[in-house]
């Protein structure tokens, strides 16, 4: 059978091609992949570039068109990656007769140096919780109701202290049900994640006594809220609904510049410093924890400082063992 590969336009192959990531992939992987490719559509049709010939002279001069827009060299990469992958997207399903990007060679973007927080700057951020919300401590918040006050302080330190617990990402706490909570055994189970593989992940004493803490709270809330309305978000927002990310993240930077912490730590720096705790221990664990498909994502998480180099050096007294050794001692003698 014969098969016009010319007669397919760039907005229909990335129109079926997002339909496909909708059908396989997060939704953040899907806006990702729109986003890039976009521009590059728009780009290729004001050249007017036939999707059957684009190729690795067309994706160079789109690369050199945005590093001149001002474009940093991860989005540079991503632009190229993104390319990449949607044109052997199109050959595979008989958009396009073969991908002429099929062996183009992607440049490595330079990976800046990620924020890891301190033993101090986490302590303060536990520590700044419940005075943030203390009319005392932060006259600020002087006009809030006393029971919104006690809403937020309970919730927000039962969901950091588990997000570092946990080492979850920020979506997957905020996507727990109370049905995936048991109390009983300590677990938390991770049902929607990015590797879509469910995981059960141990809880603290410490952190299930702020989680117990906080579902009191919860229960004296909804308690007048018919069972078919409260959807069973462990961590609700005011109205009782998911809690929206970007807010919360607001709400983090707000008790973190009250505490005087460095500005540089995000959500996903807590998932950062609770890996690189666990894997500096037992690299396996915290890959299990994370759910990581392979170790090598683990250790990017990790920073070895030279004060935890020295403590294992100690620890482990390679010489002091040798020196101290009677039992080879006493073969010497023997012989």
């Amino acid at each position: 059978m014969y098969t016009d590969f010319t007669s397919t336009t760039w907005e229909e192959a990335v129109r079926s091609f997002l339909i496909h990531l909708k059908a396989v992939r997060a939704r953040k992987t899907v806006l990702y992949y729109a986003t890039q490719l976009g521009q590059l559509t728009l780009w290729a049709e004001q050249r007017k570039v036939p999707l059957e010939s684009f190729g690795k002279r067309h994706m160079d001069e789109y690369l050199v068109f945005r590093l001149d827009a001002g474009r940093s060299q991860t989005t540079l990469h991503h632009d190229a990656i993104c390319a990449k992958a949607f044109m052997k997207w199109c050959q595979r399903n008989d958009v396009i007769s073969r991908s002429l990007l099929a062996d183009y060679e992607i440049r490595d973007a330079p990976t800046p140096p990620m924020y890891m927080p301190t033993d101090e700057d986490i302590r303060a951020l536990l520590n700044v919780v419940p005075t943030y919300w203390d009319v005392t401590r932060n006259p600020d918040v002087r006009y809030c109701p006393a029971s919104k006050r006690s809403f937020h302080r309970d919730r927000n330190y039962a969901l950091i202290l588990l997000l570092l617990d946990s080492a979850c990402r920020i979506s997957e706490v905020l996507n727990l049900k109370t049905d995936d909570y048991r109390a009983e055994e300590r677990q938390i189970t991770i049902r929607e994640s990015k590797g879509r593989e469910p995981r059960a992940i141990p809880v603290s004493k410490e952190c299930a006594k702020a989680i117990e803490a906080w579902l009191k709270v919860r229960r004296r809330i909804m308690g007048n809220v018919p069972k078919g309305e409260d959807a069973g978000w462990i961590f609700i927002s005011e109205t009782g609904g998911l809690i929206d990310q970007c807010r919360f993240l607001k709400t983090l930077k707000s008790m973190m510049a009250f505490a005087g912490i460095e500005a540089k730590i995000t959500l996903h720096s807590l998932r950062r410093y609770s890996l690189n705790r666990l894997a500096k221990y037992n690299l396996l664990a915290a890959q299990t924890i994370a759910g990581h498909k392979d170790t090598k994502t683990t250790l990017l998480y990790t920073k070895i400082d030279p004060d935890f180099v020295r403590d294992m050096h100690d620890k482990v007294g390679v010489v002091r063992g040798i020196l101290n050794n009677k039992r080879l001692e006493k073969k010497k003698r023997l012989v």
